[in-house]
């Protein structure tokens, strides 16, 4: 049953932002209109529709009120398909002008409205439906059960963007739907479309959609279009968002790649020292702190700290497992064993917690802050997945921290995520002959911000230029011994946190070192400090 947006439609004389609607009612404010258009005091944007002079451009106008234009010439319209779906005007990548486009269905002849920067494609359907759609600013928008069902419709890109995202788009939200919700929710979904379909004429689209639910819910054989259905279907769902963040930064590498730093530690006592300094700076991130000497005792003389034993063997368990023997590149393995390694390495590394459960996957969600990590029955299904990415790259470099990434992502295990994910990183690194990446302490900070940079704003440059400058400066803090080792990454203030009298530097071995609180630093840096403690100008003159 159709039904009346009720009043929400705005009166003849109603400025909404810029624009002024003249809905016919009275003939002499309509005269009063167009005399006004006429003197330039209004600009006609189309009929009943005009805009005051000056400010931002006609298109910004009616971009930023579409819902507003969209009511008024189309009161008993809905805005659904695609739209319904994206809840704001389509861009149309192949268009040169910017054009956007909105998507209604409404009783009659199928109809297209060309404004500035915006064009409204009508066609002939329901309107609004009393119970599903909703109420939109001034306009309605379909349900989510309808947005689903108009959707399965196939539809082509010939003058502007597909009217609907097709059935293998309809499948991705079905699948995120599963996910958030489980599998009940495709059930209601399926029971509420039955008895919606008939009041929107969409019967046949409703049996396609059956047969999608029918098939991700592995209750009947359908053929399934996108990748994310059919892995659902096979038993391995995966968490789309993560895998195409994962895309952008392959991209990204491939576009823009890094020179190859080769890996300075051949001998055993360059790569002991390093590696040492790596496990130190890898657990110190993760919250697991040591003085240096002590983390020494803990690594080189089996010293198991009495109070802290489980930390200990983070610190010890990280060292071993970056001494291995390099192996297999991740291009010469599958998925499978990808991930029975990588299960193998988290058992090994974290046996000194039994409690996170070493080398299993997580059950329940984890979260850092406020942001959720991959839901745990998409965590094999997402590894399997951006394997398949990152195996495909040809640069290690690349596939290094492809793999760092997709582990932090997903946080498959309950504990160790990002000494794992730094251990699969150096693996791959220095198994094709390429030097290490260290995060020291004083770059925590950075280290976390370019991570984030990727998962909040699909920006992958400062992740990839952090990394690249962190392989550099472990390349050059490679010394012949573990004491030469730590004095070189001291001059570069890795040992303290960042901050107003330390940032990551380039080791200068002019830079004299002082050893406090039984932690290495530039000279400079403990005298201000002192300064700073006495009242002085604080700062390093940088």
């Amino acid at each position: 049953m159709s039904v009346d947006p009720g009043g929400i439609l705005p009166a003849w004389g109603a400025i909404m932002g810029k624009l002024v609607f003249d809905d016919g009612s009275d003939a002499a404010a309509s005269a009063r209109l167009r005399r006004m258009a006429r003197s330039g005091k209004l600009e006609r944007i189309a009929s009943g529709i005009y805009m005051e002079p000056g400010g931002e451009s006609a298109e910004a106008t009616i971009r930023r009120n579409w819902h507003l234009v969209v009511s008024y010439l189309f009161p008993e319209g809905v805005v659904t398909d695609r739209s319904g779906v994206e809840s704001q005007p389509t861009v149309w990548a192949e268009s040169e002008t910017d054009e956007r486009f909105i998507f209604i269905s409404r009783p009659g002849k199928p109809q297209t409205v060309t404004l500035p920067g915006l064009t409204i494609s009508a066609r002939d359907g329901a309107g609004p439906i009393e119970g599903e759609d909703v109420p939109f600013v001034g306009t309605w928008i379909s349900g989510p059960v309808r947005r689903l069902i108009d959707n399965m419709q196939p539809s082509r890109s010939r003058n502007g963007p597909a009217r609907t995202i097709g059935a293998a788009g309809v499948e991705i939200l079905l699948d995120r739907i599963c996910t958030a919700q489980g599998e009940a929710k495709l059930n209601e979904i399926r029971d509420t479309a039955r008895k919606l379909a008939p009041e929107i004429g969409r019967e046949e689209a409703f049996q396609a959609l059956d047969r999608t639910i029918g098939a991700l819910l592995t209750t009947r054989k359908a053929r399934l279009l996108s990748n994310v259905g059919r892995a659902r279907a096979e038993g391995r769902p995966f968490d789309a968002d993560c895998l195409e963040r994962l895309r952008i930064l392959s991209i990204y590498l491939l576009n823009n790649p890094v020179s190859a730093v080769l890996d300075p530690n051949t001998g055993m006592e360059r790569r002991s020292s390093s590696t040492f300094v790596e496990a130190y700076f890898s657990n110190y991130i993760e919250g697991t702190e040591f003085a240096v000497k002590e983390a020494e005792e803990i690594v080189f003389d089996g010293k198991v700290p009495e109070t802290r034993p489980a930390d200990g063997h983070d610190v010890l368990g990280t060292y071993l497992k970056l001494m291995e023997p390099p192996r297999a590149g991740l291009d010469d393995m599958g998925p499978d064993r990808f991930i029975e390694l990588l299960m193998a390495d988290h058992a090994d590394t974290m046996r000194g917690r039994p409690s996170i459960g070493p080398g299993q996957f997580k059950e329940r969600a984890n979260k850092a802050g406020s942001s959720f990590f991959v839901a745990p029955e998409l965590v094999r299904g997402t590894l399997f997945e951006g394997f398949q990415t990152i195996s495909a790259t040809q640069d290690p470099f690349s596939r290094a921290l492809m793999a760092h990434y997709l582990i932090s992502e997903v946080h498959p295990f309950n504990d160790g995520n990002g000494r794992l994910s730094r251990i699969v990183m150096s693996r791959e690194l220095t198994s094709n002959g390429l030097a290490h990446i260290v995060i020291p302490t004083v770059f925590r900070s950075d280290y976390l911000d370019a991570l984030r940079a990727l998962t909040r704003r699909n920006d992958p440059s400062i992740f990839v230029r952090s990394m690249a400058r962190c392989q550099q400066i472990s390349a050059a803090c490679s010394g012949s011994d573990r004491q030469e080792t730590l004095e070189l990454w001291a001059r570069t203030y890795a040992f303290v946190e960042a901050g107003t009298h330390a940032r990551l530097e380039w080791p200068d071995p002019a830079i004299e070192v002082e050893w406090r609180n039984e932690t290495p630093a530039p000279t400079v840096y403990w005298l201000a400090m002192d300064r700073e403690k006495e009242g002085g100008i604080p700062g390093l003159g940088w």
